[in-house]
């Protein structure tokens, strides 16, 4: 029975007009080889660790109907190989989209439940927010060590890469301090209320970014007082950056582009030791702590970032290894990573698993004009004890920020 050959045939030709995502294609491979394989013929094999889910005894069609019919309607998530936690997650969507569905048809009153009406809602957070913004980050001020030029003559791909940043977050809160004025002139009458400030109105009112400010901003799925505070913490990141000198370790969630960080940083060692940088890549070095405060010192080579959580797993501080979440903790921090630069032909990936990092858990994204995912970020081999395709089945990858 040519099982590997069927696996190919249902997975990359039948839905490969249809899927075109790798990783989206990697996971209905590791799905069908549960049942694209030699063990489906034994009457003791599982499709799953529940014991009512497997290949029927061989029998006439009556019997494989029945138990079909036997079956539950509603699936365990152990069905798809995903963790028992996912019930979480899909329960916590569903409720989230039909609370904001009430919200939206939800009529404007004269007053809200803290007796003042929507429009001084409106206006005393445009205050409250206008007061709060940081100022635009000074790029007079730059860091020798930061902005400096290479043996050559060139300018460091980091320094580049973060006054690319830089201007980004300049641009963003421009937008945001000139909005928030007209906003605030616009409800106290002086000014006319036009159709995006009515939008930024009722956004505010809803506790949703305006789309005004998406258009400038980075991907995130905060709601608008949680987006606002992470926003000042990463213009307070990048001003240090450029201020302050390099960083011992970067936080990657504060950065509009992370690809580009990834890409610069690997640029940095090519051109220090005259390598093509297509042949070189990341070794994953996951760190003992936590908190970037307490990571020693600048590594000699590569770069080390935090910030990031990771889902549909959990890390084993005591076994340096990935694990299964723990019961109703659906996401959790992740350690410091050191990004070590290495000639991609030495990696062994025997029981590591490519774990994909995303910017947010939509874990989806557009191609831009420059190759890159609009989400997807790259990939971190961690270790693991089990086979790498457990992980995959469970969902297991990494995330930039939370939803809250």
């Amino acid at each position: 029975m040519p099982y590997q050959a069927l696996n190919y045939i249902v997975s990359e030709v039948n839905y490969g007009g249809r899927v075109t995502d790798d990783r989206d294609i990697r996971t209905i491979n590791s799905m069908l080889r549960r049942y694209f394989c030699p063990e489906i013929m034994s009457d003791n094999y599982r499709l799953s660790k529940l014991d009512i889910y497997y290949a029927p005894p061989e029998g006439p069609l009556e019997t494989c109907l029945d138990y079909i019919n036997g079956l539950p309607l509603e699936e365990d998530p152990e069905v798809f190989g995903l963790h028992p936690n996912a019930n979480m997650t899909y329960e916590a969507g569903v409720v989230a989209n039909f609370l904001n569905s009430v919200i939206m048809i939800q009529p404007r009153v004269a007053s809200t439940g803290t007796g003042k009406t929507p429009e001084e809602e409106a206006r005393e957070l445009a205050q409250e927010f206008s007061k709060r913004l940081p100022i635009n980050i000074d790029l007079s001020n730059k860091h020798p060590e930061v902005f400096a030029n290479d043996d050559n003559g060139k300018p460091l791909s980091l320094g580049v890469f973060a006054e690319q940043e830089i201007v980004r977050f300049n641009i963003l809160l421009s937008t945001m301090r000139h909005s928030l004025t007209m906003l605030d002139k616009a409800i106290e009458g002086t000014v006319v209320m036009s159709l995006d400030l009515e939008l930024m109105f009722n956004n505010f009112l809803l506790g949703n970014v305006p789309d005004g400010w998406i258009k400038w901003a980075y991907p995130s799925l905060k709601p608008l007082h949680s987006w606002f505070n992470d926003l000042i913490e990463r213009v307070s990141f990048m001003r240090g950056w450029c201020h302050d000198g390099p960083r011992k370790s970067y936080w990657i969630s504060a950065m509009f582009f992370p690809q580009g960080f990834k890409t610069a940083a690997l640029q940095m060692h090519a051109r220090k030791n005259l390598l093509e940088i297509d042949k070189i890549g990341f070794k994953t070095n996951i760190l003992t702590m936590v908190e970037d405060n307490l990571v020693p010192d600048l590594p000699e080579t590569g770069v080390n970032i935090h910030g990031c959580f990771i889902e549909g797993a959990k890390w084993d501080f005591k076994m340096k290894r990935i694990d299964d979440m723990d019961h109703k903790i659906c996401i959790s921090q992740f350690p410091i990573i050191y990004l070590e630069p290495v000639v991609e032909e030495e990696q062994k990936k025997e029981r590591l698993y490519e774990c994909p990092l995303y910017k947010t858990s939509q874990r989806r994204g557009e191609l831009t004009t420059t190759g890159h995912s609009t989400n997807f970020i790259m990939y971190l081999l961690l270790p693991s004890e089990v086979n790498p395709e457990h992980w995959v089945r469970r969902g297991a990858a990494m995330l930039c920020l939370t939803d809250e």
